[in-house]
């Protein structure tokens, strides 16, 4: 097990990033156990304070269980059928709500990974990636802007027309559908960039959605970070099984 960061205030979000990651592909499956304190820190040359700091991260959020004198689990996780639900198309999520979506695509181009998106993809940092950035818009007035990072693989994207369903299209093109996932939230404030596409204020806060995106055979699919504005959103997480 490979944590890049040089930062030792770090790593265990990028030790707990990794482990995420093994969950979610599949690694490690439903209940079981995950490795020792002790074969972790031998594993990763990290610190047990490093190690227990990332396990109560996935602890917190409901990846992982502990069990005094056993150790750690994997909790139960969503199934395809609830990810599909979680990573539907905008066009689709919005339809549903009997809006009216569109997209425009305001850059695309090959980028270098770096930090997250090199760790999620398991590439060294870098790495060539497809960066599509695009503004979502709610109504015809924009609501998001969303910066997508795809593998190398999908390098073509960035000369198609991107105004649609990226789902559709990567599904359509390339065969492969969005499977499992894990979404992380925060607050953020509004770039110059950002408050002009939006149509708010600088500094305006924002919500940063970052969706790390796995598909139907477990591959890295996307990362995508979309930066919403708060006044013309509603965020309904369903609970219970």
């Amino acid at each position: 097990m490979q944590i890049r960061s040089a930062s030792t205030g770090h790593l265990y979000l990028e030790l707990a990033s990794t482990i995420r990651n093994q969950i979610l592909n599949g690694t490690y499956s439903q209940g079981a156990k995950l490795p020792s304190e002790s074969e972790l820190m031998a594993d990763t040359g990290c610190s047990r304070s490093t190690v227990r700091h990332a396990l109560d991260v996935l602890v917190d959020e409901g990846l992982v269980t502990k069990e005094r004198g056993r150790g750690a689990f994997v909790a139960g996780i969503a199934n395809g059928a609830n990810d599909g639900l979680s990573f539907m198309s905008f066009t689709q999520m919005i339809g549903q709500r009997g809006a009216r979506a569109k997209t425009r695509t305001a850059d695309a181009h090959m980028a270098r990974a770096a930090g997250s998106i090199a760790t999620f993809f398991d590439v060294p940092a870098g790495s060539p990636v497809a960066k599509l950035i695009r503004v979502r818009y709610l109504d015809d007035k924009p609501l998001c802007l969303e910066t997508t990072y795809l593998p190398e693989e999908f390098s073509a994207l960035v000369d198609e027309d991107l105004d649609g369903s990226l789902y559709e299209l990567l599904k359509t093109r390339y065969h492969r559908s969005a499977g499992r996932g894990h979404k992380e939230f925060e607050v953020c404030l509004a770039t110059q960039n950002e408050a002009f596409l939006l149509d708010v204020a600088r500094n305006a806060p924002l919500m940063l959605i970052t969706d790390y995106v796995y598909d139907t055979e477990g591959a890295p699919l996307h990362v995508s970070k979309r930066v919403q504005r708060t006044d013309r959103a509603k965020y309904i997480e369903p609970i219970g099984r």
